[in-house]
């Protein structure tokens, strides 16, 4: 039976140290990898049979929310018949049965309540986002308006003639946003860099 291994880049998760870890199992010619897309899994799972065995390093590799993820596990363990181990919950082994119960189906109620309740805070907090902007809340860095007082002010800084203190008071924006709106007037030619 092949051995297989996947690895995804992700936000904080190095491609580096996953492929180190899958090469503990896996032969480094049978790891497959993805940096963004997923076009690495699709080919892998057209060369995944039945009896195989795939081993990630966490189940996130598999996708970026829990229907993601369930629709690739039962891809994976139902339509294919591969098995799969996640290194990081050596529980989640698909050779194995708990109890009778075989652990893939353990996981995909697990997954398939997960990618519920996921659903379920999407849903609500785009309903708090909906109400929210009907209450007029606005969300965002507040736009400014680079009247000539502004432009002043912000020349005045960038050539030390007076402190952020005062450029923020007579801007009367937040230091991150004065910071943000210097950076925009130097881009736009408005005051000098």
């Amino acid at each position: 039976m092949p051995v297989y291994g996947y690895a995804r880049a992700q936000a904080g998760k190095s491609l580096k140290r996953q492929v180190m870890a899958l090469s503990e199992r896996v032969e480094r010619e049978n790891i497959v990898t993805d940096a963004g897309d997923t076009a690495g899994l699709a080919a892998l799972k057209e060369k995944l049979q039945a009896g195989d065995l795939l081993v990630v390093k966490s189940l996130d590799q598999l996708g970026n929310n829990y229907e993601v993820i369930l629709r690739e596990w039962r891809q994976i363990a139902e339509v294919i018949g591969a098995d799969i181990l996640v290194q990081d919950l050596p529980l989640i082994d698909t050779r194995k049965e708990r109890e009778g119960i075989p652990v893939s189906g353990i996981v995909q109620q697990i997954l398939g309540f997960a990618a519920e309740r996921d659903k379920e805070r999407t849903t609500l907090q785009a309903q708090g986002i909906r109400k929210a902007k009907e209450r007029g809340v606005r969300f965002g860095r507040p736009r400014v308006e680079y009247t000539e007082e502004f432009i002043a002010a912000a020349e005045a800084f960038r050539k030390k003639q007076i402190t952020l203190r005062q450029a923020l008071e007579r801007t009367g924006i937040k230091k991150s946003s004065f910071y943000y709106h210097l950076k925009r007037l130097a881009e736009l030619g408005l005051i000098s860099a």
